[in-house]
């Protein structure tokens, strides 16, 4: 029964990845990042909403937009006019399957699954935007917050709300005045306002575990970039998706990580 649950939630993640690479492309339009140059079709004076091709414009049949499957038997490539896709879009569709099969099993099937399911949803948006525009949209970190609300209201954490609080307040300080000293080179304020979600849903010591694997982490992929010609010392490099692979690391194994250590 187990296996047939997981099944189910790696099935809807994996159409929650599809969604989440849409929100990516139409978030980025309506903040002026992309041009809206496809071409939909007009009805009633209004734009089509489906799915359509990233490079005609034509609308997609559903055989064409299948989670992972239709990419693979196009051989990454779109159907109406042969041009290569994205091998992010597959990545991002499997690494949302995998996550929601790892979250239902750390919450169960309880109530808390539901905003706990929408956290990693918002989490895997946050973390390809700022990978693709450097930049955190506010809209997604306030979800977080609201969701992490709703989480507390059904019994998570093992501490009282306000310890998680300050845990958040203390997040937001820290990477704040690293802001403030480097004058906003190390990292962005979106990632100033990612922290106090961080601390929110973490709480102590999680959230000393997040901080150190983002800068771990960060480190390690900014030596990376540069080894492979991908970076300079002055280039910059997004911070959020650092910080939010600690976030996930620390929200599920972060206690356990703590006390084999200390």
């Amino acid at each position: 029964m187990q296996l047939f649950y997981e099944l189910i939630f790696l099935l809807m993640g994996l159409c929650v990845g599809s969604f989440v690479n849409m929100l990516v492309y139409r978030t980025a339009v309506s903040y002026g990042l992309e041009k809206d140059k496809i071409l939909r079709k007009v009805k009633d004076g209004k734009r089509s909403e489906r799915s359509f091709c990233d490079f005609c414009g034509k609308q997609l049949h559903w055989y064409e937009n299948v989670p992972v499957v239709s990419w693979l038997i196009q051989k990454g490539k779109s159907r109406c006019c042969h041009k290569s896709l994205p091998l992010l879009y597959p990545i991002i569709e499997l690494v949302t399957g995998l996550l929601f099969v790892i979250t239902v099993s750390q919450l169960g099937l309880t109530l808390s699954l539901i905003p706990g399911l929408v956290l990693v949803t918002m989490l895997v948006f946050s973390f390809v935007f700022d990978l693709k525009y450097m930049l955190l949209p506010d809209f997604s970190t306030v979800i977080m917050v609201v969701m992490v609300g709703i989480l507390v209201y059904f019994g998570w954490g093992q501490v009282s709300p306000l310890q998680y609080l300050e845990a958040a307040v203390g997040a937001m300080g820290f990477l704040g005045i690293l802001y403030l000293v480097s004058k906003g080179k190390a990292m962005g304020f979106g990632d100033v306002k990612l922290a106090f979600f961080m601390g929110l849903l973490l709480g102590f010591p999680s959230i000393v575990v997040a901080f150190y694997v983002a800068f771990i982490s960060g480190a390690v992929g900014g030596v990376g970039l540069m080894l492979a010609h991908k970076a300079g010392r002055k280039s910059l490099i997004p911070f959020g998706p650092f910080l939010i692979l600690g976030t996930f690391i620390a929200w599920w194994w972060g206690k356990i990580i703590w006390y084999s250590i200390w």
